[in-house]
């Protein structure tokens, strides 16, 4: 991997043809508890099952600690191509899978912050890489693309901590291939240069999800 397929991956979504009134079922994965002690640190080339969690020890470009995130994906479901009709450039996904990732995060250290989640990237069943899909919001971007169910909301439930959160990120595939896992390269998005191996291991060895994920009933 290099850094300039790093950055090429973001495709942009516009408008939404969707009202806050529509429901949506409800999500079809169980969330799952963090541990009552830190969860166990991330090492390079680390391969895990959705459900599991690990600390993700993230640093800045020159190696410096950051506030480090327990990390999980607890479940990945496949949707319909029909899935692209609601938006205004949905024209631009002709011929691509959507996939919806839903990951859980608590930090150790640090305030919460939806723009500052660890960047999971999609590994397709053929060894390549998907696309992580954004979307345009009142002029600014967010990875939490309209997911087709009901996320809820860790700041509402009393029995989650204020320093838990939970999102939906949108990841495509070419139609025919599927994802197969989602990497942590400890990148940041906005990265523009390749780092050094040496100071950042996880950028050729990443921790891996391995998922499978939920295929839509299909009617015959």
């Amino acid at each position: 991997m290099t850094i300039t397929a790093a950055v090429a991956v973001v495709a942009l979504l516009t408008g939404c043809s969707g009202t806050d009134d529509d429901a949506l079922p409800a999500m079809p994965f169980d969330t799952v508890e963090m541990p009552a002690q830190t969860a166990p640190t991330a090492t390079p080339g680390q391969q895990l099952a959705a459900g599991d969690i690990v600390t993700l020890p993230i640093t800045d470009p020159t190696g410096e600690p950051d506030d480090p995130i327990e990390t999980t994906v607890i479940g990945v479901a496949q949707g319909d191509a029909s899935y692209w009709e609601q938006f205004d450039n949905g024209e631009q996904f002709a011929g691509e899978t959507p996939f919806f990732a839903v990951m859980q995060y608590r930090w150790v250290t640090g305030d919460v912050s939806a723009s500052s989640v660890p960047l999971l990237r999609p590994l397709l069943d053929d060894g390549s890489e998907g696309d992580i899909v954004e979307q345009e919001f009142a002029g600014s971007l967010t990875s939490d693309a309209p997911c087709p169910f009901e996320i809820g909301r860790f700041d509402l439930e009393e029995d989650r901590g204020p320093n838990e959160y939970i999102g939906c990120v949108l990841y495509t595939a070419p139609e025919g291939s599927t994802l197969a896992g989602l990497q942590w390269h400890n990148l940041s998005p906005l990265a523009f240069s390749e780092p050094d191996p040496a100071v950042n291991p996880f950028y050729t060895a990443p921790v891996v999800w391995e998922v499978t994920p939920l295929v839509p009933d299909v009617e015959g």
